[in-house]
């Protein structure tokens, strides 16, 4: 009888084990990636992005995978749709618009 109590408390164990790492570490990503897939389906041609290579601009057009995005006067770009971190604040968009007017720098 000892010795099948003391199996089954190792085994509960690895089982509690397995279910703290499994909530630790896999539901987050799957939560991140999640927000990520739903952040980049929200993207529409207007918003103001900065991509994951520090390119800064604003949408023109969203294909499925490519996303068109201006720079500067008459300068578009397409990019992957993965490859866009985040969206710009009000002022960090204030502040493209006032560069892309003045033609750089």
């Amino acid at each position: 009888m000892g010795d099948t109590s003391q199996w089954l408390t190792l085994i509960l164990w690895w089982v509690l084990i397995l279910v703290v790492f499994w909530w630790l570490l896999i539901v987050p990503q799957q939560r991140q990636r999640r927000e990520r897939e739903n952040f980049l389906k929200s993207l529409k041609p207007g918003d103001e992005v900065a991509t994951t290579d520090g390119i800064c601009g604003r949408i023109l057009g969203i294909d499925e995978n490519m996303v068109t995005l201006r720079i500067a006067d008459g300068v578009d770009i397409r990019v992957l749709k993965s490859g866009i971190m985040r969206r710009l604040t009000k002022e960090e968009a204030a502040k493209l618009k006032s560069v892309m007017r003045k033609g750089g720098g």
